[in-house]
């Protein structure tokens, strides 16, 4: 079992005070910018033993008196690295206990999650998390649930959506605050900065091996890609695309309000599972606007986009209104759009129902070949 990498202070970085002050600024603005904190909140923070993680329990530690806050520390075991694991959770442990802090651990297979959930093992290992962290805030009376992002974890999500062919929505990149839950106080400050503040308070952490793992495309992005792009491109662009990622972030607030006018305006009758709409007010909306009220429409009975390509809104649109035939047009996750000549309904189907469907428009057309 490997040690917690310890780090030592260069002699070059005299000046302590600064590095402190600063780190300590940026947060505590963060903090007060996005209304993160309230007087007497209890924050359960997520720590995996990394870096930010580390980090981020020390910043919220220094703010605690201002904010007469509570602090507990979460800490769940994915079972992928074995040995390594094990080493994690009981660095997490042990941290917490020097520190005086109620210390919460849970562990998950997550190679076994992924299967039985056709998920990728990123996407089990995320959703096992955030069950975790919903579940130790329910019993234990948590009102916040703290992450450990940085503003170079923001920046590598924006280019890795931005390779993948995404919308405004996905290179807005990581929300500071979401659901009024969950709140990210390092999303402005650098890795650099993060290690720096470590070296300062001399303070362990643990190495995940998995982030040299090549197979995933973030550590791809953030060894080979950001390297080359900041030694021949532009030195500063974790920098630029966080501008970016703001920018985008503001705008998406503003039409996430107007969808939501739109949306209510041209919604007919809402039924469990079922909308109805107006589809000559749909006609008349910009294609742009049509597209985002479509989405949060299937969103709605769906409960989730997963699976819903901006392709599939692209054959919404045309058998809407430009196809004078069919009627209706099947999706991803039981989902059916069906058209008349003034509405259009978006409904989740019953799987057992959908099923009966299928199987009677089977034997009308085998009845008619015959």
């Amino acid at each position: 079992m490997k040690n917690p990498k310890i780090l030592c202070l260069p002699a070059d970085m005299n000046d302590k005070k600064y590095i402190q002050k600063g780190f300590a600024k940026t947060i505590a603005k963060t903090i007060t910018d996005f209304g993160m904190l309230e007087n007497k909140d209890t924050i359960l923070v997520a720590v995996s033993g990394g870096p930010d993680s580390v980090a981020l329990v020390l910043a919220l530690l220094a703010l605690k008196e201002k904010y007469t806050i509570k602090i507990g520390v979460a800490h769940l075991n994915h079972m992928l690295r074995g040995e390594e694991s094990l080493r994690d959770a009981t660095f997490v442990k042990e941290l917490a206990h020097k520190l005086s802090l109620p210390f919460h651990e849970g562990q998950k297979n997550v190679t076994i999650y992924a299967k039985k959930h056709r998920l990728s093992v990123e996407e089990a290992g995320r959703e096992a998390r955030y069950r975790f962290f919903e579940l130790i805030a329910k019993n234990h009376g948590y009102t916040k649930i703290a992450l450990g992002h940085n503003k170079d974890d923001n920046a590598e999500l924006v280019l890795m959506n931005l390779l993948r062919g995404a919308g405004p929505k996905g290179l807005s990149g990581i929300p500071p605050i979401r659901g009024g839950r969950y709140i990210r106080p390092l999303i402005r400050v650098s890795k650099n900065q993060v290690l720096d503040f470590l070296k300062l308070k001399k303070q362990t952490y643990v190495f995940d091996s998995s982030n040299q793992n090549m197979i995933y495309l973030r550590n791809k992005i953030r060894h080979e890609l950001f390297p080359h792009l900041q030694s021949e491109y532009n030195p500063e662009i974790v920098d630029a695309l966080d501008r970016l990622s703001n920018i985008l972030r503001q705008e998406e607030a503003f039409w996430d309000s107007e969808t939501k006018i739109q949306f209510n305006r041209c919604l007919i009758k809402t039924e469990d599972s079922l909308l109805t709409f107006s589809k000559t007010l749909m006609s008349n909306l910009h294609p742009a606007l049509l597209n985002r009220v479509l989405r949060k429409a299937i969103k709605t009975v769906k409960k989730d986009l997963k699976r819903i390509s901006l392709a599939h809104i692209n054959d919404i649109v045309d058998f809407c209104f430009n196809k004078p035939s069919g009627f209706s047009l099947d999706l991803p996750g039981q989902i059916r759009v069906y058209k008349d000549k003034d509405i259009i309904t978006i409904k989740k189907e019953d799987e057992t129902l959908r099923e009966i469907g299928k199987k009677e428009k089977q034997l009308r057309q085998m009845a008619k070949k015959k």
